[in-house]
């Protein structure tokens, strides 16, 4: 599989993921795809009133290990693509555990 170079990056911040999510989902697997530009998942609450986010938020927690205060959406509100800070674990890190999972 091809190294994740636009999907996955570290700033001062934190690693930053792009994301790019289907909402209303008949999917069973949050994963859905990993492309070197972006990781898909699925979803399956609307994407209204901020429910297909905080979706994404806390199954992302589970997927990564780690707690929901440690993600956050930092671009991508009221978008398909988002994109995710993950703050404590590098880019490294991130592509193993999300490489691990598929």
């Amino acid at each position: 599989m091809e190294p994740m170079v636009n999907a996955i990056w570290e700033t001062a911040r934190g690693t930053l993921l792009r994301i790019i999510v289907r909402p209303n989902s008949k999917e069973k697997n949050f994963l859905a795809h990993i492309t070197p530009e972006a990781i898909l998942v699925n979803l399956r609450g609307p994407a209204r009133e901020g429910k297909a986010n905080s979706e994404l938020l806390k199954k992302l927690s589970k997927l990564l290990n780690i707690s929901t205060s440690e993600i956050s959406l930092v671009a991508g509100h009221k978008s398909r693509e988002k994109t995710m800070l993950i703050v404590g674990m590098s880019a490294e890190e991130l592509t193993n555990k999300l490489m691990n999972v598929t």
